[in-house]
């Protein structure tokens, strides 16, 4: 969302969450005629054996990231991969967030999610995205991989759910 509350990006799920595909569009302005359009920028797939198969689209490339899954670092294990421009990022849990960093010796935060409040202690406000400075260039490439990253975290919290005998 924009400051004044105005969305940018729409993320359909499908009612299958776990093993459908999951698309990622930015809306854009095309005139004062026309209104505001959607530009497809980013695919999520879900294979159970296959892992999670992330697909950025844009106009220039397009890229493509398998996020394999290893059930022994647990959900909150940090998700590490090379971005379009073939510099490597990271997304890490800090604090109960999901903050993506530039995976190199600067290790600077580009974006972090943060969660709703509800008003109890402090202001309410709603969850939203912060993008950095330094991740502005890249928001398409942000967005889609945080989706990724939290679909990864359901994903994995769903299938660690232990079966209670009946």
């Amino acid at each position: 969302m924009t400051i004044e509350g105005v969305p940018m990006y729409q993320i359909d799920t499908p009612d299958t969450w776990i093993t459908g595909t999951t698309t990622v569009s930015r809306y854009e302005l095309e005139g004062s005629s026309t209104g505001r359009v959607l530009s497809l920028v980013g695919e999520i797939t879900y294979h159970r054996v296959n892992g999670l198969r992330l697909q950025i689209l844009d106009s220039e490339s397009s890229l493509e990231i398998t996020l394999l899954q290893n059930p022994d670092e647990g959900v909150d294990r940090p998700w590490s991969f090379i971005g379009f421009d073939g510099r490597p990022y990271i997304w890490r849990m800090l604090f109960q967030s999901p903050v993506l960093f530039l995976n190199d010796n600067s290790q600077t935060p580009l974006a972090r999610y943060r969660r709703a409040k509800l008003g109890i202690v402090s202001r309410s406000r709603r969850a939203f995205l912060e993008i950095f400075p330094a991740g502005i260039n890249i928001t398409d490439f942000i967005v889609v991989t945080f989706v990724t990253f939290s679909k990864q975290r359901m994903v994995e919290e769903v299938e660690n759910i232990p079966s209670s005998p009946i």
